[in-house]
C-alpha cells in the first residue's frame, strides 16, 4: 500500500489533504504564464503548498484508503499513521523525505519543515493534456531596411522614355473615344435619312392620288401646291438635325439621408421642422412601402456626398439614420 498515491489522487479533486498530526497539502490555482527569458509557455495549473499547522484529522485520506483497499476505517487509519511515522523517521535520518508526484519535505536548522513541490504533475483537471512548450523568438527586420532592399535593384527610367510612354498611353485612351464618336455620327446620318424619306414620300403620293382622281377644287389645289412646295424643299429637311432634347436621358437617382418614418403626417412635419431648426435641409421624402411618412436630413444625386453626410449625421446627431435611394 502506497499512501502517497492516494494523496496524489485526492489532490486532483480536493484543495486540501491532511496527514493527521503531521501537516496538510494545500493546492492553489496558478494561471497560464510566459517566461520571457527562455521563451517558455506554461499552461494553467494547481501549485502545491505544505502547511505543518494543519494537523487536525478531517478523515478524507483515511476514508479514501478504506474504500480503495476495502478495509475497515480503523485498519486504514493505522496504515496512514504508520506512513506518517515512517516519514518522520526518514526526515530525522536523511534530512528529507520524497513523496512521488507530490514533492520533497525537509527540515532546516531551526527544525521547521520545508516543502519543495514536484512540478512534473499538473493537478488541474481542466488543463489535462496541456504541456509547457518553448517558442523561439521571432526575428523581424526593421521596416526601413526592408524598404531599402526592395528598391536597391530598381533602375531609374529615363525621362524621354517615360514621356514617350505617357504619349502612347494617351493615344491608346483616345482610340476608343474616336470609335464611339464615329459610330454616333454614322448612326445619326442613317436616322436623318429615314426621317427625310418618311416626311417626303407620303406628301408626293397624296398629291399623285388627287390628280388621278380628278377631285381637285381651287382651294384644294392651293393647299396641294403648298404641300408640294413644302415637299420639294427637301434640302431644308436634309440639312436639319435632331435637337438635343430628342435624346432621352434617364433621371439620376436621388439619395436621401433618412432620420425617421412616422405613421401620422403631423408628426413627420414636426420632426422635419425640428431638424430645420438645427440647420439641416430637412424635407419630406414621400411614403414608405408600409405607408409611413419619411423625413430626410439631406438629399443629393451624388452617392458619395450622401454617404459622407450619413456618416456625419450618425456620429453627431442620430446613430440610427439610414440611406434611401429613389
Amino acid at each position: 500500500m502506497v499512501i502517497e498515491n492516494y494523496i496524489s489522487r485526492l489532490l486532483f479533486k480536493h484543495d486540501c489533504v491532511i496527514l493527521p498530526g503531521f501537516g496538510g497539502f494545500v493546492t492553489n490555482y496558478t494561471p497560464a504564464k510566459i517566461n520571457s527569458v527562455n521563451h517558455t509557455f506554461y499552461p494553467p495549473s494547481k501549485s502545491i503548498l505544505f502547511n505543518s499547522k494543519l494537523t487536525s484529522d478531517d478523515g478524507l485520506l483515511i476514508h479514501e484508503v478504506s474504500v480503495s483497499e476495502k478495509i475497515s476505517y480503523e485498519k486504514a487509519k493505522s496504515n496512514v499513521l504508520e506512513f506518517i511515522d515512517n516519514c518522520r523517521i526518514k526526515i530525522e535520518d536523511t534530512g528529507f523525505v520524497k513523496l512521488h508526484g507530490i514533492g520533497t519535505i525537509s527540515k532546516n536548522r531551526d527544525g521547521n519543515l520545508l516543502f519543495e513541490p514536484d512540478t512534473s504533475v499538473n493537478y488541474l483537471e481542466e488543463a489535462y493534456g496541456l504541456a509547457a512548450f518553448v517558442s523561439p523568438p521571432v526575428s523581424r527586420k526593421p521596416l526601413h531596411r526592408r524598404i531599402e532592399q526592395k528598391f536597391t535593384d530598381r533602375k531609374p527610367v529615363p525621362y524621354e522614355e517615360h514621356k514617350r510612354r505617357k504619349v502612347a498611353y494617351a493615344y491608346l485612351a483616345i482610340i476608343p473615344l474616336i470609335i464611339i464618336i464615329g459610330w454616333l455620327v454614322i448612326n445619326t446620318n442613317i436616322k436623318n435619312r429615314d426621317i427625310q424619306k418618311s416626311s417626303v414620300v407620303p406628301a408626293t403620293e397624296q398629291f399623285s392620288s388627287d390628280i388621278r382622281s380628278g377631285d381637285m377644287s381651287p382651294a384644294t389645289k392651293s393647299k396641294d401646291n403648298t404641300t408640294l412646295s413644302g415637299a420639294n424643299s427637301t434640302n431644308d429637311i436634309i440639312e436639319s438635325e435632331p435637337s438635343a432634347e430628342s435624346v432621352f436621358e434617364p433621371p439620376k437617382p436621388v439619395y436621401y439621408v433618412i432620420g425617421g418614418a412616422f405613421q401620422y403626417e403631423k408628426n413627420a412635419e414636426n420632426f422635419a421642422a425640428a431638424l430645420r431648426s438645427k440647420g439641416y435641409n430637412a424635407k419630406r421624402a414621400g411614403l414608405s412601402r408600409r405607408g409611413l411618412h419619411i423625413v430626410s436630413y439631406f438629399d443629393s444625386t451624388d452617392k458619395s456626398e450622401a454617404l459622407m453626410n450619413l456618416a456625419l449625421i450618425r456620429k453627431n446627431d442620430n446613430p440610427s439614420a439610414w440611406l434611401l435611394k429613389k
